[in-house]
C-alpha cells in the first residue's frame, strides 16, 4: 500500500503541474505551490482512510472464530477408525466394537458404529450412523438410534455421557454410557443397564477401542 499511495501522489502533483502551465502561470513557482499543496493534502486523505478502516478489518475477523474454532479443532483429535470390545461385567458376556469418527471444518460429527455379538442379551444389532455438532453436545444433543432409542449426549467433566431413557427393547429400559478419550488416543467407557420395570442398576459394562 505504501508503494501505491506514493505513486498517486506522483500522478497527482504531474496532472496539476501540467493544469498550472496550460494555465500560463510561473512553472517553478505554481509547481512548488501546487505539488506541496497538493501533496500535503493528499497525504492527509491517503494516511486517514487507513484509520477508519485497518482497526475495523483487524478486529472483526477474530471475532467470528474465537471460542469456535478451537473446540472443533480439539474434537478433531478423535476422527479415526476404532475398534475394541465391549464386556458385561455382570452376566459376563461380551462382544467385539467399531467406531469410525469423522469431524468437518463447522464442527458436524458422523459417528459411524457397529456392535457385535447379543447386545441386550437379545442379537447383534445392524451398524449405524449418528450425526451431531461437537458445539451441541456441550448443551446437551437428542440424536435418533435404532439400537438406544432416543439418545442425549452431553459432555461433562466425567467425559461424554449419553443417556438412552426409553431403550427399543422387550427386556431394557434404559442405559447410560461414559465415553472417556485417553491421552494416547485410546477410548474407554462404562455404562450402566436399568432393565425394564425396575428403578435400579440391574447390570453394568465396559468397553474399550483403540487406534
Amino acid at each position: 500500500m505504501r508503494y501505491q499511495g506514493i505513486g498517486r501522489v506522483v500522478v497527482l502533483a504531474a496532472s496539476m503541474v501540467l493544469i498550472a502551465a496550460a494555465c500560463g502561470g510561473s512553472t517553478a513557482e505554481t509547481s512548488t505551490s501546487v505539488i506541496s499543496g497538493e501533496t500535503g493534502t493528499f497525504l492527509t486523505s491517503s494516511t486517514a482512510a487507513p484509520a477508519t478502516t485497518a482497526p475495523s478489518t483487524t478486529t472483526a475477523a477474530p471475532a467470528t472464530t474465537v471460542g469456535v474454532d478451537p473446540i472443533i479443532e480439539a474434537a478433531k483429535a478423535m476422527i479415526g477408525e476404532y475398534t475394541g470390545d465391549w464386556t458385561n461385567t455382570t452376566f459376563g458376556s461380551t462382544g467385539p466394537m467399531t467406531a469410525s469418527i469423522d469431524i468437518s471444518d463447522d464442527g458436524t460429527v458422523t459417528l459411524a458404529m457397529d456392535l457385535g455379538g447379543f447386545v441386550f442379551g437379545e442379537s447383534d444389532p445392524d451398524p449405524e450412523v449418528l450425526v451431531f455438532g461437537v458445539l451441541e453436545v456441550v448443551q446437551g444433543v437428542d440424536v435418533e438410534s435404532a439400537v438406544f432409542g432416543t439418545m442425549t449426549l452431553k459432555q461433562s467433566l466425567d467425559g461424554l455421557t449419553m443417556s438412552a431413557l426409553d431403550v427399543p427393547s422387550t427386556s431394557i429400559g434404559s442405559v447410560e454410557i461414559v465415553v472417556n478419550l485417553g491421552s494416547d488416543g485410546a477410548v474407554t467407557g462404562t455404562y450402566e443397564i436399568v432393565f425394564e420395570g425396575e428403578t435400579v442398576i440391574g447390570a453394568e459394562g465396559v468397553f474399550t477401542l483403540s487406534r
